[in-house]
Formats: C-alpha cells, sequence, structure tokens
C-alpha cells in the first residue's frame, strides 16, 4: 500500500533572469513561521478587527509578500531569501505569488479556509474566519 514517501511533491517553477525558480507551496510550518511574525494575518484569519491605517498596510504589506514569497519557495523564516524577493521586480514577486497560492492551496483559497475552519473548530477553536474567501454556496437549482 502507498504511503507519504510514495508522494510526489507538488511544484511549479518560475523564470526569473535564467533561473528557474522552484515553488513548493508554503507548508504548516511555513504558515506557523508566517502567523507569528504577522499578528495581522494570524487577527484576521481568526475573524478579529484588525486596526491598521494606510500607512501601516503600506509598511506591513511588502515585509508579508516577501516572507510569503520566501516561504513558498522553500525557505520560511530566511533572512536572505525575504531580502532578494523584496528586490525581484513586481511583475516577478506576483507571477510567484499566484504560483505559490496555486501550489500551497490547490483546490482554491475557500475550499482551503473551509478545512482550516473545520480543523481549528474540532481543536476548540470557537471562530475562524477569512473575509470574503468562502467557498460558493451549491445552487438549489
Amino acid at each position: 500500500m502507498p504511503g507519504l514517501l510514495d508522494v510526489a511533491p507538488s511544484f511549479a517553477s518560475h523564470s526569473i533572469n535564467g533561473t528557474e525558480v522552484t515553488v513548493t507551496g508554503v507548508s504548516a510550518a511555513g504558515f506557523a513561521v508566517l502567523l507569528d511574525r504577522f499578528p495581522e494575518v494570524r487577527a484576521l484569519l481568526t475573524g478579529k478587527p484588525v486596526d491598521m491605517s494606510p500607512e501601516d498596510i503600506m509598511a506591513k504589506v511588502p515585509a508579508a509578500i516577501d516572507a510569503i514569497l520566501a516561504a513558498g519557495t522553500g525557505n520560511p523564516g530566511d533572512p536572505r531569501a525575504e531580502a532578494i524577493a523584496h528586490n525581484l521586480p513586481a511583475g516577478d514577486q506576483l507571477e510567484l505569488l499566484k504560483k505559490i497560492v496555486d501550489v500551497t492551496m490547490p483546490k482554491g483559497v475557500g475550499p482551503f479556509a473551509d478545512a482550516l475552519m473545520a480543523i481549528m473548530g474540532g481543536l476548540g477553536v470557537e471562530s475562524i474566519s477569512i473575509p470574503g474567501m468562502n467557498s460558493p454556496q451549491p445552487s438549489n437549482g
């Protein structure tokens, strides 16, 4: 019977300046690093209000994107990877971010959020929500 060691990892790649960058997606360890460093993201995931000014958003979003790019390319919490991510052209950052989301959540953000909510509920966490990220409800027609 096949086991975990028989599963081929999912990944994608993106060429930047002639170098193929492997996108592995964000692992549970990567999520832990991100949620620890960015309490605003953690608050959003738990449905808590986040009081951020436009200046705060402009200051924190690039750092969060750098951290996500590092985590999604197999280097969660690595300051060198984040520095490289920070200096990539915006187009490459966005393309990598899109591929990271695709590899991390192959069924989409909504089903990922639903599964995460179910797991957290089973662990006794009362509320976890990602605003605007719920799966579409099945139609009755």
